[in-house]
């Protein structure tokens, strides 16, 4: 909810269950506040100052999947290119100093160049968070959420996808914590499965908000894609 102008330079890895392959996912992120200040809310906290009360976020992926089934489904056993594009707008709808109501709205394009790196779909997906504030001693955060995904031709693809965000901020601002249990429900195919990230965050040259962090992950469930996943990126933030 604290919309500002940031680049994002992600790198994800994932490993798929069973020895089946892997994932290298490299992202190109883009943020920016849209709108009028709504102002803090006083207090001084970190989480207290939310910035715009519209949010823009874009994302571009190149990907290399490699597969060990021994189907032959990509030709080889590996593959790379670029993956769908997409983008999502934020609103904050409501917001004072214990909770706010933010619904959105992402589309997810089929610009895949491979139709292994995409959905083969260009989808949409409403999205709505509640963000609870200091309820787990001061500067953190308690941001349930869920989003609906679906095909707009209405063929190929209906997810819903439940979230948990527990956000620490430490140090002043210097450090965070995040910890993001998330439940898949794939309606399409009959497949549910839990995601579950740790995130460590680290300013690197505060002053002109440059950050970055590391994120391991784990699957959970017998319909999980991947048995465990490692993130890392930097952010150059400015407003």
């Amino acid at each position: 909810m604290n919309f500002t102008y940031d680049l994002r330079f992600i790198t994800e890895m994932q490993w798929f269950k069973d020895d089946g392959g892997s994932l290298l996912k490299h992202t190109l992120e883009w943020r920016a506040p849209l709108g009028g200040d709504i102002g803090n809310l006083g207090g001084g906290s970190t989480i207290s100052d939310l910035g715009k009360r519209f949010g823009l976020r874009m994302r571009a992926y190149y990907q290399n999947l490699s597969l060990n089934d021994g189907t032959g489904n990509l030709g080889s056993s590996s593959v790379s290119g670029i993956g769908d594009i997409d983008a999502r707008i934020l609103w904050i709808a409501t917001v004072n100093s214990k909770w706010g109501l933010v619904p959105g709205l992402e589309a997810i394009f089929n610009t895949a160049s491979n139709d292994f790196l995409g959905s083969g779909s260009t989808s949409l997906a409403p999205v709505v968070f509640v963000p609870l504030f200091n309820v787990l001693g001061p500067g953190s955060l308690f941001a349930p959420g869920y989003q609906y995904v679906f095909d707009v031709a209405g063929n190929n693809v209906s997810r819903s996808q439940i979230d948990l965000y527990f956000v620490w901020i430490l140090a002043g601002g210097k450090n965070w914590l995040l910890f993001d249990p998330q439940i898949i429900l794939d309606h399409e195919n009959s497949r549910d499965f839990m995601q579950v990230d740790a995130e460590w965050g680290f300013m690197i040259v505060p002053l002109s908000g440059i950050s970055g962090y590391v994120r391991p992950g784990i699957g959970i469930g017998a319909d999980r894609p991947f048995d465990w996943n490692f993130e890392f990126a930097l952010k150059f933030i400015w407003r």
